[in-house]
């Protein structure tokens, strides 16, 4: 018999205490954002404020 990978990728027990699941690409991608964020506020708006970059 052949090797073959499980396709039943559901969670056997669902927890009940988390309403709002958070896989893995909501929280890359919230810290992509954030980090955007954090590059544009303190490297990027200064700069601009100061008039360096227009």
């Amino acid at each position: 018999m052949k090797p073959t990978a499980q396709r039943d990728w559901r969670v056997s027990r669902p927890s009940r205490r988390a309403r709002v699941a958070f896989d893995q690409t909501t929280v890359l991608g919230g810290l992509t954002v954030a980090l955007f964020a954090y590059i544009v506020y303190h490297f990027i708006y200064p700069l601009i404020s100061k008039g360096l970059l227009w």
